[in-house]
């Protein structure tokens, strides 16, 4: 079995990460869960058939599809057909020239989509740029705090704008924790947690229904207490399937540890499930860390496809699943999904379910 299989939100291979490396390393590559919305500039009319309107969405797709010095260029001819920047072009080639590097040139872009932005969420999201510009470029040094506490400001700034910009918060947290604020920064993860179960971009494809059945099974936990499926009848419970080598898992960390106390003990459980193929590797890892919720060794990943998560031959991580009190599967995340969708929907379908029951 190759456990270092593709990570469907990277789409990559990902290297092994043994015990004791540093996990600030492993964030700062991709750190920030870069979801800013850029606004559309037209749609209808005759602004809509306007040269820079194309401009604008071919460099959005480009963007996505991680093309960021094509996407500068189309953002940049935008701004040149419209004769002065806007908000939408400045929000574009911010995310590009972030997305390459070029930190300053980053800031600039949203100091100017911070003049030009129209409402509280635009002004948000500049900030929120702005802060993940001096989060990166603080590299991973802990000796560069100036960068940190620029990015901490910005972070700030932006949640007074947005009080459900969820990944500002999230960037807060990260940036605490490498100010060595360990108790501001579970303050900072904690808000959140509360401002992805209220952001209302969550509230799509709610309320869902039982799906299938959960796999029935019996385990044993990091501190040799039994599980069962049967044991965790009568509240909801998240299985959160990660290793170390995937970086996706272990900037989830310290959310995850948030979210396992976010709710009542007899409404919800977080289990992490561990997909590494070494045993000590796992328990020097979450020892280290404080894993202090409910923790599991997935042996020869023997849950994971019991779940039907993927092939027999395949290990795609991270995987959310969350199952009802009764044993039937509501939700499947994956890599692919933001944390903030993840933490949301999940505090949300708890929340509604038990407030349903209540009522009854």
């Amino acid at each position: 079995m190759n456990r270092h299989g593709q990570n469907s939100g990277h789409q990559r291979t990902l290297p092994t990460a043994p015990y004791g490396t540093n996990v600030t390393r492993l964030l700062l590559p991709c750190i920030g869960l870069l979801v800013i919305a850029l606004p559309v500039l037209a749609q209808g009319g005759e602004d809509s058939r306007h040269p820079a309107v194309s401009e604008v969405r071919a460099g959005t797709l480009l963007l996505q599809q991680g093309n960021y010095q094509e996407a500068k260029a189309h953002f940049a001819r935008a701004e040149a057909l419209q004769g002065k920047p806007s908000a939408e072009t400045s929000a574009g080639l911010c995310l590009a020239e972030l997305q390459m590097g070029h930190y300053q040139a980053a800031r600039q872009m949203a100091a100017i989509e911070l003049q030009l932005g129209t409402n509280d969420h635009a002004r948000a999201q500049a900030h929120y740029m702005i802060g993940t510009a001096w989060l990166r470029e603080s590299g991973d040094s802990p000796a560069d705090r100036e960068k940190l506490q620029a990015a901490e400001k910005s972070f700030r700034e932006s949640v007074k704008f947005d009080a459900h910009y969820d990944s500002a918060f999230f960037n807060l947290g990260y940036a605490l924790l490498r100010l060595n604020r360990p108790e501001d920064s579970n303050a900072a993860f904690r808000d959140f947690i509360g401002a992805a179960a209220e952001n209302p971009a969550y509230e799509k494809d709610l309320p869902v229904t039982q799906k299938t059945r959960a796999s029935r099974f019996q385990v044993v936990d990091s501190d040799g207490h039994p599980i069962s499926s049967e044991s965790l009848r009568g509240r909801f419970v998240l299985f959160d399937f990660w290793a170390t080598w995937c970086p996706p898992c272990i900037r989830a960390l310290p959310a995850m540890r948030q979210l396992s106390r976010f709710l009542p003990e007899q409404q919800f459980r977080l289990i992490s499930i561990n997909e590494d193929e070494d045993l000590q590797t796992w328990r020097q890892f979450s020892r280290a860390h404080e894993m202090d919720w409910r923790q599991i060794w997935d042996e020869k990943s023997n849950l994971y496809h019991a779940f039907g998560l993927a092939a027999q031959s395949k290990l795609s991580l991270p995987r959310y699943v969350l199952v009802d009190g009764d044993g039937f599967v509501r939700q499947v995340y994956s890599g692919t999904d933001q944390i903030g969708l993840v933490a949301g929907q999940v505090v949300r379908i708890v929340r509604s379910e038990f407030r349903s029951q209540r009522a009854d």
